[in-house]
């Protein structure tokens, strides 16, 4: 099978494309297998003496608690050795979206922002917890997300 690379100015986002005479059993295979790699990204997350796969999708929020990093799922909050610098540049940006340098959430998680009087926001998640942006990331998520 050839692999080939085309690298252009005009890409804004890589994609995958198959190229073939006929589309095939073995084709739908490789379109599967590259689609779970690519979209199933896990983290690694523990609870007490127990570690867990925690699914993109599964996210409410990732966010520092006594200096640990915790990711806030349905199922309970785990601790990740991930830094939240490093998981900003990991999580696709068209799912998560970071409020402040100490926390990310999942965009699909988020009931409504509401204006302070201090000029940050704050963001009512769907489990009713409630949290506030940074007012260096509040411009960004107003001119990028709620525009």
């Amino acid at each position: 099978m050839l692999i080939q690379f085309n690298f252009s100015e005009k890409f804004i986002d890589p994609f995958i494309s198959i190229n073939a005479k006929q589309k095939t059993e073995e084709l739908n295979n490789l379109a599967f297998v590259i689609e779970k790699v690519v979209n199933e990204k896990i983290l690694i997350g523990k609870h007490e003496d127990n570690y867990k796969s925690i699914y993109l999708h599964q996210i409410i929020s990732i966010h520092t608690e006594s200096k640990k990093i915790i990711c806030e799922t349905k199922d309970g909050n785990f601790s990740i050795k991930n830094r939240i610098y490093e998981l900003s540049t990991l999580l696709p940006k068209q799912i998560f979206l970071q409020i402040s340098s100490s926390e990310i959430v999942n965009i699909t998680q988020i009931k409504e922002f509401s204006l302070s009087q201090t000029g940050v926001y704050q963001v009512n998640l769907l489990n009713g917890r409630k949290t506030y942006t940074s007012r260096r990331y509040a411009q960004a998520i107003r001119k990028g997300f709620l525009k």
